[in-house]
């Protein structure tokens, strides 16, 4: 577990204070003991020389050994020590009773010899003096040997050791209350400013934890006070300005490509996602040529990666995707990375595809009425007019003709209306049955006389729908009249709905000729007739003005077929 930030730092000055402390405690016993040694060494010598003064009126005479056995326990009893005597040669003379006679070492009596006459050793079985017995005339006699047991030279040790135990104890203890002083004092505030700086890197500068700091920290306190309020604010500008950026690019029709030098992808914005059909952001740090795939815009980039500003208009995808691309380099950011730019512009060729298409029908449409009324009035004025009977007839096909461009006219008029929001409409609580029997009523007779059969199959039970009736009667009389020309005599018309969650779906259903799969899609545009359908009449305005009427309501209308089996054409009101 990592340490406290104060106590990082004061836990190496304690381990120092104990260290010292125990140097110290050591080398203060290891002086100690020595001098107590010396000390001890020198009073025990003094005894010995002392015995041994004693000892040498009894060498050399009458009971000898008796005498000496008398004087070694005598000493022996007061002082707590072994007392042994010994020949010059070594041969033990006599010994306190508790003594182990043992001859000194040849070594040791050199030893002894060479110096004062003493001879002092210290092992761990205690302390041993000996020295020299000498009679009147200086002629040494032989050696008293005393033994001092450890026990003796060492009587405080135990102690001084728990002395020192304890010295080393409180001084740690009053180090550590020391350090907690000097800590609260210096360390903590840098403790605080070590914290604040970690949360202002880890994205935090509000609500940070300044200390009161001493006089010697308030600089710096005061400085990353200041600091983290200026990258606070400077960091909300930038997430602020990159959250701006973000939503653009993500709310963005036109796809957006940055690459680097390398031609990695660097930035995807989701509609160039969509358009080269990436998931997610699967894209990035890949190639440019893995994600957009055309040589025509590899091309693009590396003209733009070069400074050249390029621009590009290409089709591409199964959708037949039509797209104006621009190249560009990025001069502001790093050296070489480059911007392309893609916008769809496949919804504006549409509508001119419609436009022309329009302009072509309603041409169409005009055309054929206009021509026959200019080639019967010039019949007329050619001398039809002598020939009343043939007068009438060419008037009545010029009636014909002006009603079919005054239904041109109310139709395109009807239609305008409807996608301006003019229309008023009178929304009313009804069954879904109701809507589909007057139309099967109006249609009926028209139906039978082309010879097929109409049929209205409306289950009960379903939910009724808020619409204008007279509006929806409508949408379903064209698409009656609709699979009325495009079945061939002895076909079927259904008329049937049913419900799909919040809405009521009503269809026609016929077995017709059916509508070609690349014309399904555009059935409901303004004018656009099949080719097969030029042949029916009609304005091809109808399904456009259904589409209106029925998104008015709220609903959508699509269409189903099969060439050759028959069509069904749906729309869906809400359920009120």
């Amino acid at each position: 577990m990592q340490l406290h930030f104060g106590w990082r730092r004061v836990v190496p000055f304690l381990i120092l204070v104990a260290v010292a402390v125990t140097v110290f405690g050591f080398s203060s016993q290891h002086l100690i003991r020595r001098e107590h040694e010396t000390l001890w060494a020198a009073h025990f010598e003094n005894i010995a020389r002392l015995i041994a003064t004693e000892a040498a009126d009894f060498y050399g005479g009458p009971s000898e050994t008796i005498n000496l056995n008398r004087i070694a326990n005598q000493y022996a009893d007061t002082l707590g020590v072994d007392i042994v005597f010994l020949r010059s040669e070594g041969a033990v003379l006599g010994a306190s009773s508790a003594a182990i006679p043992s001859r000194p070492e040849p070594d040791d009596v050199e030893a002894m010899l060479a110096g004062e006459g003493a001879y002092t050793a210290i092992t761990d079985q205690g302390m041993t003096i000996v020295t020299g017995v000498t009679g009147a005339d200086g002629r040494l006699l032989g050696f008293v040997q005393m033994q001092a047991p450890s026990e003796m030279i060492q009587p405080g040790f135990n102690s001084l050791w728990g002395l020192w135990a304890s010295v080393i104890l409180i001084t740690t203890l009053l180090a550590v209350i020391l350090s907690v002083i000097i800590y609260d004092h210096s360390l903590r505030p840098v403790e605080k400013l070590t914290i604040a700086a970690q949360q202002m890197r880890s994205g935090n500068f509000y609500n940070l934890e300044f200390p009161e700091a001493p006089p010697e920290l308030s600089d710096l306190n005061q400085a990353i006070r200041e600091m983290a309020q200026h990258l606070g604010a400077q960091i909300d500008a930038l997430t602020s300005e990159r959250a701006k950026l973000s939503a653009v690019l993500n709310q963005m029709t036109d796809g957006v490509l940055i690459a680097d030098m390398e031609g990695r992808v660097q930035l995807l914005n989701p509609a160039a996602e969509r358009l080269f059909e990436i998931d997610g952001h699967k894209g990035l740090g890949r190639s440019v040529v893995e994600v957009v795939r055309y040589h025509q815009l590899v091309e693009l980039w590396r003209a733009a990666r070069e400074g050249q500003r390029q621009a590009t208009m290409l089709e591409i995808g199964p959708q037949h995707l039509f797209l104006q691309v621009t190249g560009m380099p990025l001069e502001t950011t790093e050296k070489g990375s480059t911007l392309i730019l893609f916008q769809d512009l496949t919804q504006l060729r549409r509508l001119e595809t419609v436009r022309r298409d329009f302009i072509s029908n309603v041409s169409h449409e005009l055309r054929t009425p206009l021509a026959s009324l200019k080639a019967l009035s010039e019949t007329l004025q050619e001398g039809a007019l002598e020939d009343p009977p043939a007068a009438r007839r060419f008037l009545l096909r010029m009636e014909t003709e002006i009603d079919n461009l005054t239904q041109l006219v109310n139709e395109l008029l009807e239609l305008s209306r409807i996608e301006s929001g003019k229309v008023p409409l009178s929304f009313h609580r009804i069954q879904p049955c109701g809507l589909l029997a007057p139309a099967r009523e109006r249609m009926e007779l028209q139906v039978e006389r082309a010879g097929l059969e109409l049929v209205l199959d409306c289950p009960p039970g379903l939910p009724a729908v808020f619409a204008d009736p007279d509006r929806i009667t409508q949408v379903v009389i064209n698409l009656i009249h609709n699979a009325t020309k495009f079945t061939p005599p002895g076909g079927r018309i259904e008329l049937s709905a049913y419900q799909d969650g919040d809405f009521v779906v009503l269809f026609v259903k016929d077995t017709g000729v059916g509508i070609p799969k690349e014309d399904l899609g555009r059935v409901f545009e303004r004018f656009y007739k099949a080719d097969r359908a030029r042949t029916g009449g009609g304005t091809g305005l109808g399904l456009s003005i259904a589409r209106h009427m029925v998104e008015s309501h709220g609903g959508f209308i699509w269409a189903e077929s099969e060439e050759g089996v028959g069509s069904t054409f749906y729309f869906s009101l809400p359920i009120a």
